[in-house]
Formats: C-alpha cells, structure tokens, sequence
C-alpha cells in the first residue's frame, strides 16, 4: 500500500513538473511575440527559451524575498545578464579620472527634491538598442540640461553626433567616456538630434560646423564619493554620472529604489536629473537610454546612500560625476 501512495507522489509531481513547462513555453511564446523576436533556428530557440525560464524564476524569487526594488520580464529576458552587459552598456572606465577642473557646488540649505524633468530641462527617455553609446546619450542630456538652463529652450542635441566623430578614448558603438563627448562639443559645437539622427551604428562623421549648437566651454568634475556634493551639482543642473549596471537589477529593473545588489565597476553612462525620498529612501532620479518601456518609464532610482562600495555610491554613482560649463 505504502509502495502504491508513493507512486501516486511521485505521478503528481511528474504532471505538475510538465504542467509548468508547458506554461513556461506559453509564457515565452507571448513575450516572443509582445517583443518581436524570432530566431533563426530551433536550437537557438530553445536556447533563449533556457534563458529566458531562469530570468523569470530569478525574477519571482528576487521579488518575494524584498520589496525595496521590483523587477519585471522585459525586452531583455532571453539574454544572460553577460550578454546584456556587452550588449547594453558602453562607458569606458579609466584608472584616473580626467584632468578638468573639480568644480565645487554650494551644499549649504540643499532642498528637499529636485527634479529638471518637472522644469522642461530634460527630453524623452531615448534608446541606444545595440549599440554601446550610453556615453553619448549621457553627455548629450547633460548638454540638453544645460543649454535649457542659460537659454530657457530646450533642445535635443544629436547622439549620433558623438558616436561618429569623437575620437580619443571613445569609440563610438564600442563605447567611451562622457568627458571626451564635452571636450568636442566645447571645441565643435554640437548638431541637433533633427539635423544629425541616431541611426545606432557607426558611420563617418558627417558633421556639418554651419548647424552647431555653442552650448558648452568647456566641462569640470564634481567631488567624488560624495553624496551631497553631486546633489549640489543636481541642483544647478542635471549630471552625466557612471554605474556599474550589467546586473540583474538593472536588467529587470521596473521600479523601488536601488540599494545594493550592484558594485562600482562602471561599465554604463546615464544622467542623474534630480533627487527626491521614494518610501523613506532618498534616491538619485536617472535617466537611462534603453527606451521608455524599460525600467519607471526610462528611469531608476539609485539610493544617495554614501557608504555604500566604500563611498563610491550605490552602484558607483558618486564615482565620476561630471557636467558641461562655460
């Protein structure tokens, strides 16, 4: 009798086992078709679908052990977070930083929040695709930012503009620095996103001096592994900061504010455009560039906490701030 009930067990867990296979399949089959992707075999096929079922189980667990961050499937969920990384990043870390000047913000009576989204200061979240010019979207919003702030206009200045003509340390899809995309603008001058579109792939520079926007002298650091000096920085403008972000949290962010699960190997280049308390937990607001489905609408918030990674910052984001100036 005893040999028969165990048989039984083990039937129903047999069937349970096929029954969730098969809805995983079904589950995939929908997210391949919400975010058109097709595969050209059926090895390759299977081999996203292997992907793509630990990415979800990894998903369900992580939200049931915290609430602090959400995260959620996404156009990102057949790629191991080393493919997203290659794929999706593109900031060029140096082993010093850049020789500009250490600009020095006012951090007395800070306020509570800032946000240049809700001044007119920031564009649409935008996206990279695969291409690895996070650098140049980053450097181009911290111009946008600044150009709305002396001019009371608000532009988008052309990303492509960088990734086919800054030369140095940058190398367009294949990454660069934010710091290198300043410089040329301060030296060139820099198109509009109308005149000069994003394409997302290098081509040869086709820039034309005659449609350059002066928007920028030149550019300058802010303190290093300090919290309250980049909000100092957000209060008179937004921030090209750098991140380590090749992590399953960002991968699958949706929302909550990031306190860990993340280290300061910057790989990736975004635009911190304020601060404010989510929950109990103030946060750095930042625009990334993977399209306005990924993440809160395009953006993420990253704790302002200033111990964390030794005071690089959650994430490394008090690495290597850095704005455009006059």
């Amino acid at each position: 009798m005893k040999a028969i009930v165990f048989f039984a067990v083990l039937l129903v867990a047999s069937q349970s086992a096929v029954l969730q296979q098969q809805l995983m399949r079904d589950l995939f089959q929908q997210w391949k078709l919400t975010h058109k992707k097709d595969y050209s075999t059926s090895m390759e096929d299977e081999h996203r679908f292997q992907v793509f079922s630990h990415n979800y189980l990894f998903i369900l667990e992580f939200n049931q052990a915290q609430d602090d961050v959400q995260l959620a499937l996404n156009s990102f969920a057949d790629l191991t977070s080393e493919e997203f990384g290659a794929i999706y990043t593109g900031y060029v870390p140096k082993k010093n930083r850049s020789n500009a000047s250490v600009k020095v913000f006012d951090a007395k009576d800070l306020p509570a929040t800032v946000d240049w989204r809700a001044q007119g200061a920031v564009t649409s979240v935008k996206n990279q695709e695969m291409c690895g010019s996070c650098w140049a979207f980053s450097a181009a919003g911290a111009l946008e930012g600044f150009y709305f702030i002396n001019n009371k206009k608000l532009v988008s200045f052309s990303v492509q503009n960088f990734v086919d003509c800054v030369a140095g340390s940058s190398q367009g899809c294949n990454g660069g620095l934010m710091s290198d995309a300043f410089e040329w603008s301060a030296q060139n001058g820099i198109e509009t996103e109308a005149d000069y579109p994003y394409i997302g792939y290098d081509q040869n520079c086709t820039f034309d001096s005659s449609k350059a926007n002066q928007v920028n002298k030149g550019y300058a650091n802010v303190t290093v592994a300090n919290s309250t000096a980049l909000k100092a920085a957000l209060v008179n403008q937004p921030v090209s900061v750098a991140i380590q972000a090749n992590q399953y949290v960002f991968q699958f962010y949706k929302a909550g504010v990031i306190k860990k699960y993340c280290g300061d190997n910057l790989d990736h280049g975004v635009l911190a455009v304020g601060y404010d308390t989510i929950k109990k937990t103030e946060a750095f607001i930042v625009k990334n560039s993977w399209g306005g489905d990924w993440g809160d609408n395009g953006y993420v918030y990253i704790s302002t906490d200033n111990t964390a990674n030794k005071g690089n910052g959650v994430c490394g984001i008090l690495s290597n701030p850095s704005v455009p100036t006059l």
